[in-house]
């Protein structure tokens, strides 16, 4: 029996059999060693760019076929998006390749090898933790396009045995679509993050997914019995007897939850004393919003845009935006939809704005709604959408990384510009992220103009703390427990209670219990957070007296470091503030546990 440790890219319990890649699916490639390859003849030139415009239409009639396959699996739609993003990926490294050949007379492989191997150097230097993790997606079409190369068959995904476990170093973005309708119980890597696709796949299929274990592939072979803890970030190799009972008694408990949790989990949830809370969905694609449904959630009180942007070769039109907001309010019924508009900037630009030699290069280094601003076409763009939806449901605006009144101001007035040139007749509620520093400076200028503010956690943890956000993900210092980060929050509730403002917490951090109790202690009564974590939020609010999580969180706030709060939060700590009985069970999944 062996315990791996990781991190967990989608929650879940999985109890499967290890079914052991190399690099991917398909196959690992090994090249020849580049410093015995030779040059080729001028005269071969020509040949070699055919095959590689062979390779290329090959890999494009891959990407039609993983597209058909999305297009059919409602819960991976959006993954559509991702397919033609490849597609169009792949034929601008192709054309780099011929270059490459025509310039440094070298064989096909040799220079698609080198073209992949520069752009994947580019992409991890870049401060981004979005842009850092595509270059997953440049591996996932340099390894296509080689195997295509080199006359290597692709694996069958129909000889996967039952309830089998991929385990990888690291698993394309096209093999996990591909994964879609093969039955697999569980994903576990050494390599991905929580904003890759791969993640963000498996999420929308609910397979648990772990990641960070190192050697994995050395660690674990084909055919062993695993364990897989997506809520703990956990993989068993070869359980005992008594091990497996007890994860199958849990895999039991868990279903059994989940069934009665998703059948009675509807409008909002209650404290132990009565207090309601409104539980809203955090989304990244579409496809999110029938998890949000699912699960009973409230609505969307975040849906990040990003995507839309980040993939897209070509500025999106504004009736392709509206297409999309108006399916996603529909389905959603008379629940709200809450749009934040695009946050870029900085190394976080996506493809048609990097390429872009009309971009004002002073506008490149700033972020979220000061960038936004220097880019007014875009944004206006995106709010006429926004406007249009509004008009027939309850769709709302909020405006990221505000910095303070005079920023906000301009954004509303774009707001209201759009409204009077499209005849509008009603304007959408509007809202400002407080997730920077400098907006809890400005707090008053901020809520004298905002309808609902919204707390982000990642990035005002991230910004408060001076940390890294992807780096610090395994520190244990970095964290929205962190009394600063606590009492930031806390001046938030503050202040916006003068200007009876609501305000929801939404990063992901809230859909931790602990964490959420401590947040309902500080007044907060709207959390936003991913679908997954509904069920477990629900009930752990249920046991919460908001009496106790008050004191709980003045006490937090006095704290030094997030271990004193942790500590604050344990069973013991409880019994001797409150006397609670010792029969009391802590959280059972928490920041602290």
């Amino acid at each position: 029996m062996e315990r791996m440790e990781g991190k967990s890219l989608s929650t879940g319990l999985a109890k499967g059999v290890a079914v052991v890649v190399g690099y991917e699916l398909q196959r690992t490639i090994t090249l020849p060693d580049p410093d015995l390859s030779e040059s080729i003849s001028r005269a071969s030139v020509s040949v070699e760019c055919d095959r590689m415009d062979d390779a290329l239409e090959r890999s494009k009639r891959d990407l039609q076929d993983l597209e058909v396959l999305a297009s059919d699996q409602p819960s991976i739609a959006e993954a559509v998006e991702l397919v033609s993003a490849h597609a169009t990926m792949a034929g601008e490294i192709a054309s780099l390749v011929k270059h490459r050949i025509s310039n440094d007379l070298v064989g096909v492989e040799e220079a698609l090898d080198s073209v992949i191997c520069q752009t994947v150097s580019r992409l991890t230097k870049i401060d981004s933790d979005y842009l850092r993790e595509r270059e997953t997606d440049v591996r996932d079409i340099g390894q296509r396009m080689m195997r295509h190369l080199l006359g290597l068959t692709p694996t069958n995904l129909a000889d996967l045995p039952q309830n089998a476990i991929i385990v990888a170093r690291e698993l394309a973005p096209s093999d996990a679509i591909a994964l879609a309708n093969s039955g697999i119980a569980g994903i576990v890597t050494q390599a991905g993050g929580t904003l890759g696709h791969t993640a963000i796949i498996a999420r929308s299929l609910e397979i648990p997914a772990v990641s960070g274990i190192s050697a994995v592939t050395q660690r674990i072979t084909g055919g062993m019995t695993l364990l897989v803890d997506g809520e703990a970030g956990i993989v068993t190799a070869e359980p005992s007897e008594d091990q497996l009972s007890l994860f199958e008694a849990r895999i039991e408990e868990a279903n059994r939850l989940s069934d009665a949790n998703d059948a009675k989990n509807t409008g909002p949830c209650h404290t132990l004393d009565g207090t309601e809370i409104t539980l809203y969905g955090n989304v990244g694609l579409s496809a999110d919003v029938d998890q949000v449904l699912r699960r009973g959630m409230a609505g969307v009180g975040l849906f990040r845009t990003e995507f839309l942007y980040l993939q897209s070769k070509q500025r999106p039109d504004t009736e392709t935006q509206r297409r999309l907001y108006a399916q996603m309010s529909k389905r959603l019924d008379d629940r709200p939809l809450v749009i934040r508009t695009f946050d870029l900037g900085g190394d976080k630009l996506p493809p048609f704005l990097s390429l872009d030699d009309n971009v004002d290069p002073s506008s490149l280094s700033l972020r979220g709604l000061r960038f936004s601003l220097a880019e007014k076409h875009l944004l206006r763009s995106q709010l006429n959408a926004i406007v249009q939806v509004a008009q027939e449901a309850d769709v709302r605006i909020m405006f990221p990384m505000v910095i303070g009144g005079h920023d906000f101001a301009q954004a509303i007035a774009m707001v209201e510009e759009v409204i009077e040139e499209l005849n509008a007749l009603k304007r959408p509620q509007i809202g400002a992220m407080i997730e920077t520093p400098a907006a809890l400076f400005c707090l008053d200028e901020i809520l004298e103009l905002a309808d609902f503010v919204a707390v982000g956690t990642n990035d005002l943890t991230q910004y408060l703390l001076a940390a890294d956000r992807e780096l610090s993900a395994e520190n244990e210092q970095v964290t929205a427990m962190h009394p600063a980060v606590l009492r930031a929050i806390h001046q938030v509730v503050i202040a916006a209670k003068r200007w009876d403002c609501p305000v929801c917490v939404c990063g992901e951090e809230a859909g931790d219990p602990e964490l959420a109790e401590l947040l309902i202690g500080l007044g907060i009564q709207e959390l936003s957070v991913s679908p997954s974590r509904a069920a477990v939020l629900w009930a752990a609010i249920g046991q919460i007296d908001v009496t106790t999580a008050s004191v709980l969180a003045q006490r937090a706030q006095m704290c030094r470091s997030p271990h004193e709060v942790c500590k604050l939060l344990s069973l013991e700590s409880r019994q001797e503030l409150f006397h609670e009985p010792s029969n009391r069970s802590p959280h059972s999944v928490g920041t602290c546990s």
